[in-house]
């Protein structure tokens, strides 16, 4: 009863259909277009006109979200017997929400067809790195394959996915060369660190319900140190990103959050990775990175980036 009477006093954004495709998730995620396309943009000395630019910008960002939602719907819909396992994720399943598997099934498909449409409108590029992005996404979430519960190959995904999501704003103006590239894996990696370090949190739930995640397979502290090597890799692409283009203040930038970074793991290390000190560790290299994109995207406005 306590949970239906939650479910019925939810705010607007937050009915059932709206829920199901967590929005808040997926509009935080669309940084990682957006800076890509500031990129592309700025880098290109001219650029486009600014009426052009914004009507581009629109159409990365409808095919992002679609395609994002894409994702997270196709994973809860292929997840779902194993959340319903766990005592803490079953009241916040698409089930208890009164939405079927069947409406789940054609609600992800709705969302690639949209993504694939708006991204073919983008161009060739655009529509090849929409179609990587839900190949990533059955890879990892459809049976049979469920890579997820696939330890190494999970992360792969999550790397692969997330410098192809930063590249679907970048190509939709503008040609693949090295400085993109480099940015490209910075925030692959980034995503790939950041999903060890739920994987990290998550492993009792996953241990419970046969999911052989990185922390399953080769332990929570191993799974950690690789997530912390791999946010030290991020680090130092977004310091030689940013060298190659000449901004040096966000090689301090970089230098600076890694330390507060390696600080809190170092905590979290301490204290055996309890749950507490984790979450002020996310919280930390969750604010680094707002930081580090807020910077981006006021760096990619200044007329000394273009022409790089």
């Amino acid at each position: 009863m306590k949970e239906i009477f939650l479910v019925e006093t939810r705010s607007w954004w937050q009915h059932p259909w709206l829920f199901c495709v967590r929005l808040d998730e997926v509009a935080v995620l669309q940084g990682t277009p957006l800076i890509g396309f500031a990129f592309a943009h700025y880098r290109a000395g001219q650029g486009l006109p600014w009426s052009d630019a914004l009507a581009v910008l629109a159409a990365v960002v409808c095919a992002s979200v679609s395609l994002v939602a894409h994702i997270v719907v196709l994973n809860d819909w292929a997840g779902i017997d194993s959340d319903l396992k766990d005592p803490g994720r079953r009241a916040r399943t698409f089930l208890s929400l009164g939405v079927t598997r069947r409406a789940m099934w054609w609600l992800a498909q709705f969302f690639a067809v949209s993504g694939l449409v708006v991204a073919a409108h983008l161009g060739a590029p655009a529509l090849w790195i929409a179609a990587g992005m839900l190949a990533t996404s059955a890879l990892y979430s459809a049976p049979p394959l469920h890579l997820k519960s696939a330890p190494v190959a999970g992360s792969l995904l999550h790397l692969v996915g997330g410098s192809l999501h930063f590249l679907l704003g970048y190509l939709a103006i503008a040609p693949l060369d090295f400085p993109s590239v480099i940015f490209a894996c910075y925030f692959g990696v980034v995503f790939a660190a950041g999903h060890l370090m739920h994987e990290v949190r998550g492993h009792d739930a996953d241990l419970a319900n046969g999911i052989r995640t990185n922390a399953v397979a080769f332990g929570r502290k191993v799974t950690f140190i690789s997530a912390l090597a791999l946010f030290s890799l991020a680090y130092l692409l977004l310091a030689v990103c940013s060298a190659l283009v000449q901004h040096w203040g966000l090689v301090c930038l970089s230098a600076g959050t890694y330390g507060l970074h390696v600080v809190k793991s170092w905590h979290a290390l301490r204290s055996k990775l309890e749950l507490h000190s984790m979450l002020q560790l996310q919280s930390q290299y969750r604010f680094n990175f707002a930081v580090i994109g807020i910077a981006l995207l006021a760096t990619f406005t200044q007329p000394s980036i273009r022409g790089v």
